[in-house]
């Protein structure tokens, strides 16, 4: 794991996303390369709290699994079903959880959702 410093070139504050150009030839995918060189600020970054400061951490690449199991593609059909229930509400049904959740830092949709997949 690499540790970026605040003030190095190419680094902002609060990134949490792929960075970087690509090659000026060549192809990227996942990270990695079939042809050109690396360019050393392209990556993965995360913001994480260290000594009571953040600090900007720089991931490995990794190609990204999807396994299909059984209980995984049974928790997206739950969830597809609830934003399907969502959409079913009648307005005064959805402004009635977006009074509930109006002092909690989530929206009324957010806590349809919450409820629901807890329900399940």
């Amino acid at each position: 794991m690499v540790v970026i410093n605040p003030g190095e070139k190419g680094i902002g504050f609060q990134i949490r996303k792929k960075l970087g150009f690509p090659p000026l030839y060549g192809e990227r995918e996942y990270g990695n390369f079939r042809y050109g060189e690396d360019d050393k600020f392209y990556g993965i970054y995360q913001v994480r709290s260290r000594y009571g400061s953040q600090v900007v951490v720089k991931e490995k690449f990794y190609t990204p699994t999807n396994p299909q199991t059984v209980a995984q593609q049974a928790w997206r059909q739950v969830y597809a079903d609830s934003i399907v229930a969502w959409q079913a509400l009648t307005d005064n049904q959805k402004e009635q959880y977006n009074i509930k959740a109006k002092f909690k830092p989530y929206s009324g949709y957010n806590l349809f959702q919450k409820e629901y997949l807890l329900s399940h």
